[in-house]
């Protein structure tokens, strides 16, 4: 069992924190420099302000600095920083009417403590007076991002307005809007229409909206990140989109409807990373991408991969969240050759997983997630046995078993109850094994024991009984000496119960069979956070 000493954690100061002590007069000033206008440059900060900015610039040295220096320095800077800085300095004023970095919400504008009402319409206000300086300055914007999931009444004049500062020279563009608005807004296709906008921009990122690609849409040469989360878009205007996309190396496809057939063409020949979560409407996948290197995947759609030799990670969870292991027995052969990382999670499974019809030759980690299911648990954990022996490279294997995701059975019966004599197959190659949320049940106990008895090359073997212990610290695998940083998950009484019943379990049955060259460990409730509870 390991015992952790807490370690106290102290609040980040960020620049803005730092000035908070001002922050009331520098916003009055921040919305001046926003607008641009002259009186910034005189009569825009406080009497402190204005008195110390000659000094802290000669502290600083910025008199001395070349122009692109103070560029570089304030473009690094939070916009709600760069915007103060301008408030106190003559050199930070020139530089904000071309500051090229805009990351645009209540958070970054100061507004995190304002009434929500009044947050609303200040951040619609100083967003427009934000965007109008720099359009009307003729500023080229090379990062845009709108945070505006506050906004459910936003007008789309105002949307379109803001939107004409993407032009020749963006390279990252992120638009965040409710997902409840008076009326959904439809992204504008024409804002890409442009080739000298649409040729530089290199990330985009759309959520809360409607899109519909037309041909109109321009090349996006140099476009290798897109996001697309609850938007509405057709499988044709997905198409336009994908075929002006040929440079494209990653792309999420999230929570999205009007796709039933998602089709990744042959075109998308530098693609190395997608995700499909939560697209309920999709039924069938075909890629045809042959740089694939990793697929996520939320749902329980045909998957066809024309070429999977570059497909390492996988990591499946179907929408439904029900029976995804014998799911994942005829899905996986076809795809899953080459892959040697693959994440696996399910509720509601059947009884036992069928064994797999072949094997799965270069996995190194596997990742299995039973979650808690919609009616009495009945899962067979030993059956996962099978995945064990159709991974003969497998070197390392995580289980997490969510509360109430078994059956637990109560500690009777000497330790021949806990061994089944099944399989002929031996692993050669695991090395680190770690089950999460270890408990009592019958079949689980089977399985630790199976690994123990049946793996020569085991090195290290974790029970963690309390739901996800290298998730609070780091990968247990990669640092075996972490230990815990603040505050345990908490445990119900009946968890608590069931913990220290697991822990009699270990000791009972499987620490004895443990061989001396396996360094084992069982962590059970935390003396600081469970104890005594």
């Amino acid at each position: 069992m390991v015992f952790s000493t807490p370690i106290r954690r102290y609040p980040r100061r960020s620049a803005a924190d730092t000035a908070s002590a001002s922050a009331s007069a520098a916003e009055t000033s921040y919305t001046s420099c926003c607008s641009g206008s002259k009186a910034t440059e005189t009569n825009g900060a406080t009497c402190g302000q204005r008195e110390c900015a000659p000094n802290m610039g000669q502290e600083l040295g910025l008199e001395v600095l070349p122009e692109d220096i103070i560029h570089r320095i304030h473009s690094i800077m939070p916009v709600q920083d760069a915007a103060r800085a301008a408030c106190v300095s003559r050199r930070f004023v020139h530089s904000w009417r071309s500051y090229s970095s805009l990351i645009l919400s209540d958070r970054t504008l100061g507004l995190d403590d304002t009434d929500f009402e009044e947050r609303k319409t200040h951040l619609i206000d100083k967003v427009d007076k934000i965007l109008k300086n720099h359009y009307g300055n003729g500023v080229k914007v090379k990062t845009l991002k709108l945070e505006l999931g506050l906004c459910s009444d936003i007008k789309a004049s105002y949307l379109d307005r803001w939107l004409r500062i993407i032009k020749s020279g963006i390279q990252e563009f992120s638009l965040v809007l409710p997902l409840v608005m008076n009326k959904i807004y439809n992204f504008p296709c024409s804002v890409l229409s442009d080739e000298a906008a649409a040729s530089s921009i290199q990330s985009l990122s759309l959520f809360g909206c409607a899109f519909h690609p037309t041909s109109i849409l321009g090349r996006l040469r140099r476009l290798k990140s897109l996001h697309l989360c609850h938007v509405h878009i057709t499988e044709d205007g997905l198409g336009h989109l994908l075929s002006k996309s040929s440079a494209l190396e990653r792309l999420v496809i999230d929570a999205c409807s009007g796709i039933i057939c998602l089709k990744i063409p042959c075109t998308m020949q530098q693609l190395k990373f997608l995700a499909v979560k939560l697209c309920k409407m999709v039924r069938v996948v075909e890629i045809d991408a042959p740089q694939l290197g990793s697929f996520h995947y939320g749902g329980t759609p045909v998957i066809y991969v024309r070429n999977s030799s570059q497909l390492k990670n996988v990591d499946i969870s179907p929408v439904c969240l029900s029976g995804i292991l014998s799911y994942a027995r005829f899905s996986l052969p076809s795809i899953a050759q080459n892959v040697e990382s693959l994440t696996l999670r399910g509720r509601s499974e059947n009884a036992n997983t069928p064994m797999l019809p072949s094997k799965l030759p270069r996995l190194k980690n596997l990742e299995i997630a039973l979650l808690k299911p919609h009616l009495s648990p009945n899962y067979d954990a030993f059956s996962l046995v099978s995945f064990l022996d159709a991974s003969p490279a497998l070197e390392s294997f995580i289980l997490r078993v969510e509360q109430d995701a078994m059956m637990h059975d109560p500690v009777v019966g000497d330790d021949t109850e806990y061994r089944r004599q099944n399989l002929e197959c031996r692993n050669n190659s695991l090395r680190k094994v770690m089950i999460t949320g270890f408990c009592s049940a019958k079949s689980l106990v089977e399985l630790t024991v199976h690994i123990l008895e049946r793996t020569h090359s085991l090195e290290r073997f974790t029970l963690d009984i309390t739901y996800g212990y290298d998730r609070r610290t780091c990968n247990i695998a990669k640092f075996p000496t972490a230990r815990m940083i603040g505050q345990c998950w908490s445990l119900s009484k009946r968890a608590l119960e069931e913990a220290h019943r697991a822990v009699e379990t270990a000791d009972r049955y499987i620490k004895g069979r443990v061989p001396s060259s396996v360094q084992f460990e069982v962590l059970g409730p935390c003396p600081r956070c469970h104890i005594g509870k």
